[in-house]
C-alpha cells in the first residue's frame, strides 16, 4: 500500500512538472518549431504518467497497450527536437521514426495476452534498442554541430547546446535502469521495481525541462550555408601576407567597433564588415589565430567587461546587467566565460579590484 502511494505521488509530480513546462513554453510570445515539438513531448510524458495512475484504478487494455509501447516515442521526439533547434529541416521522411511505435501499438491491440512473457520481451528489446540508438546517434552529431557552431556564432548558444549531451547521457542511463529492473524481476519474480520506470521518467522530465527552458527554447543558431560563389574559393590557399593583413584587420575591427557587443553578432557580420569570405575568415581565425570565432569574440567581450568593472563607481550596472551590455544573452553565460577567462567570477574580480 505504501509502495503504491509513493508511486502515485512520484507519478503525480511528473504529471505536474510536464504540464507546467508545456504551459511555460506555450506562453512564449513567439513559438518556434522546436517549441511545439518540446510541448508535445512534455504532454506525452504527462499523459503516460497520468494514465499510469488512472490505470491502477480502472484497468483498460487500450491504456495498458499505450503504456507498454509509449517508450518508442521518446527517441523520435528527442531526434526531432535536436534537429529543430540546430536549424535542421524536418522533412516528411523524418516521421518514419514513429513507425515502430505505430506498429507495436497496433499489433498489441490484437494480442490475446499482452502480458505474456514472450510478447513483453518482443516489445522490450526493440524499446531498449531505440533508447540506445537515438542518444548515441545524437551524441555523434552533437560533436560535429558544436565544432561547426564555434566557427560561425559568438553568443551563449554554444554553452546552451551542452544540454543535448546531458539528455542523451540520461537516456543511456535510463536504459541501464530498465535492464537492472528486468534482471531483478526475473530473479525475484515480482514487479516491486515498477517505481524505477516511473522515477526515470520523472527525472527525464525534470532534466529536459530545466535545460530545455533555460537553453533550448531560446536557442536559434545561425547556420551558415556556403554559396556557389564562395565554393570556388574553397580550395584556394591563402598567402601568408594576406593572412597577416587579415589578422591585422580583424584586431583593428575589434578595437574600433562595438558591434561585437551585440548578442546577435556573427561571423557573417564580421565577414561583411571586413569584406573577407566567411570560409576564409573562419580558416584564418581557427588555423592562424589558434582560436575559434566563438572564443575570440567572447574574450573581447570579457575584456570589455573587465574594463567596465575597473571603472569602479562609474559602473551604474549590476553584474548581470554588465553581462547583457557586453553581448551575453544570460547571466550564466557571462559568469561562465568570465571565470574561464580570469579564473574568478565577476563578483570576486570586482571585490578584488575594490580592495586594491
Amino acid at each position: 500500500m505504501l509502495a503504491s502511494s509513493t508511486l502515485t505521488i512520484i507519478s503525480g509530480i511528473g504529471v505536474i512538472q510536464s504540464t507546467l513546462f508545456s504551459l511555460l513554453i506555450a506562453l512564449k510570445k513567439r513559438q518556434q518549431q522546436s517549441d511545439w515539438i518540446l510541448i508535445t513531448w512534455f504532454l506525452i510524458f504527462a499523459i503516460h504518467l497520468l494514465l499510469g495512475i488512472g490505470h491502477k484504478i480502472y484497468p483498460i487494455t487500450f491504456i495498458d497497450v499505450f503504456i507498454m509501447t509509449i517508450s518508442f516515442l521518446h527517441g523520435p521526439f528527442f531526434f526531432l527536437y535536436t534537429k529543430a533547434i540546430t536549424n535542421g529541416k524536418i522533412i516528411t521522411i523524418d516521421f518514419l521514426h514513429f513507425l515502430p511505435f505505430t506498429v507495436f501499438f497496433t499489433f498489441s491491440l490484437f494480442v490475446e495476452d499482452i502480458h505474456d512473457v514472450s510478447w513483453e520481451l518482443l516489445i522490450l528489446f526493440p524499446k531498449l534498442a531505440s533508447l540506445i540508438f537515438y542518444p548515441i546517434y545524437i551524441l555523434y552529431h552533437y560533436h560535429k554541430r558544436l565544432r561547426f557552431f564555434k566557427s560561425t556564432i559568438a553568443d551563449d548558444r554554444i554553452l546552451a547546446s551542452f544540454w543535448i549531451k546531458t539528455i542523451a547521457i540520461l537516456f543511456l542511463i535510463s536504459v541501464g535502469v530498465s535492464i537492472i529492473r528486468l534482471i531483478t524481476e526475473l530473479m525475484v519474480g515480482v514487479s516491486y521495481f515498477e517505481f524505477l520506470d516511473v522515477l526515470r521518467y520523472v527525472i527525464l522530465v525534470t532534466v529536459i525541462g530545466f535545460y530545455g527552458l533555460k537553453y533550448g527554447t531560446v536557442y536559434k543558431p545561425e547556420i551558415y550555408i556556403q554559396t556557389a560563389e564562395e565554393k570556388k574559393y574553397k580550395y584556394s590557399p591563402l598567402k601568408k601576407d594576406k593572412i597577416s593583413i587579415a589578422i591585422s584587420h580583424i584586431n583593428q575591427y575589434f578595437q574600433e567597433n562595438e558591434e561585437y557587443l551585440q548578442s546577435d553578432f556573427s561571423l557573417a557580420v564580421l565577414s561583411k564588415a571586413l569584406q573577407i569570405p566567411k570560409h576564409h575568415l573562419s580558416q584564418i581565425i581557427n588555423s592562424d589565430m589558434n582560436t575559434t570565432f566563438y572564443d575570440l569574440v567572447n574574450s573581447k567581450r570579457i575584456n570589455r567587461a573587465i574594463s567596465r568593472i575597473k571603472e569602479g563607481d562609474k559602473l551604474n550596472l549590476t553584474l548581470e546587467g554588465l553581462g547583457y551590455e557586453c553581448g551575453f544573452n544570460s547571466k550564466s553565460a557571462f559568469f561562465h566565460h568570465f571565470k574561464k577567462h580570469t579564473g574568478k567570477t565577476p563578483g570576486q574580480f570586482k571585490k578584488e579590484i575594490g580592495s586594491n
